[in-house]
């Protein structure tokens, strides 16, 4: 698919680079967390949404979607810049596609559950979050493809 400027999203690069991107957050996340821990007191607690668990993930975020970008800019050569980026937006696509299934399973077999409020938690404080999370990783998967980019592309 090319846009008007004439580039070319490589999908299969940009899947690529969303699969290192995905394993790249399984190890970097862990690690983040045990450095965070030992600079500051307080434990990184999960199942909490707090200012911690947030820098937590916009750290490890950037660093994966930067790994990932970078495998897409090198498979991709040319355009690294957009098949990086386009990592990140195959990763929120996969992600939504995942969630609603999930939502929709969790409705079909839990009979007599009451359903929270709000759009399932997605109003206010963590809207803003999730879009300054993704909105890292779109950052990380661009410079990570353009410094995957050959010399001159």
């Amino acid at each position: 698919m090319k846009n008007a400027g004439g580039r070319k999203v490589r999908w299969g690069a940009a899947a690529l680079g969303w699969i290192v991107a995905s394993a790249a957050g399984v190890l970097v996340s862990p690690v983040v967390r045990y450095l965070y821990g030992l600079a500051s007191q307080p434990p990184v607690d999960r199942g909490e949404f707090t200012a911690t668990i947030v820098a937590v993930s916009i750290v490890s975020g950037f660093v994966a979607y930067l790994l990932g970008g970078y495998v897409a800019g090198k498979v991709a050569g040319a355009s690294g810049g957009l098949n990086g980026a386009m990592t990140a937006v195959l990763g929120l696509v996969v992600g939504l596609a995942l969630a609603s299934v999930l939502a929709l399973f969790g409705v079909l077999f839990s009979e007599g559950v009451a359903m929270p409020p709000a759009g399932f938690g997605f109003a206010g404080v963590a809207l803003l979050a999730g879009l300054l999370l993704f909105g890292v990783n779109l950052l990380g998967g661009y410079v990570g493809g353009k410094l995957g980019e050959p010399p001159g592309a």
